[in-house]
């Protein structure tokens, strides 16, 4: 499965590899560990710049030291139901102040696309055969929320 990264604007590079023996040979691409990978080897990989990824069932037990050398945050859906991520972003973003890349990847609807950018995320990694279905849905999001304040006068 060939997988793209996809922000609001169309496909854009991938800069970034998960982690593995085979990866470490790759140089030019910043290393995507899992987060039990950070937690277990917190003093030994902050000195460079690299990702991390938390599954959707993990609990977010960081701090904005440690996002620091952090350049890219992959929440992986383990499931299109699940939301925790959604929840996760915001406190990214508004409580840790993190200003770099939030990616989404794993199991993810083209539906969810506009939400997940509304609320956050940056970039998400999709099929490649799901590429035109995103752009059409982009393409046909207006903007408007579904939840709006009422105007009771």
């Amino acid at each position: 499965i060939f997988m793209v990264i996809f922000n609001k604007n169309g496909v854009t590079e991938n800069n970034h590899v998960l982690f593995s023996e085979k990866s470490s040979n790759e140089k030019k691409k910043t290393h995507i560990f899992s987060f039990n990978h950070l937690i277990e080897n917190k003093n030994k990989i902050k000195k460079f710049p690299f990702g991390i990824q938390i599954n959707s069932d993990q609990h977010l037990e960081i701090s904005k030291k440690d996002l620091k050398n952090i350049d890219l945050v992959q929440f992986n859906f383990l499931h299109f139901k699940d939301g925790r991520p959604f929840t996760l972003v915001k406190i990214l973003r508004r409580e840790l102040n993190f200003k770099k890349e939030i990616r989404a990847s794993g199991n993810i609807l083209p539906d969810q696309i506009i939400f997940l950018f509304r609320v956050g995320f940056d970039t998400v990694e999709i099929n490649e055969k799901n590429r035109e279905n995103c752009f059409k849905i982009l393409e046909m999001d207006t903007g408007l929320y579904y939840q709006r304040k009422a105007n009771l006068t």
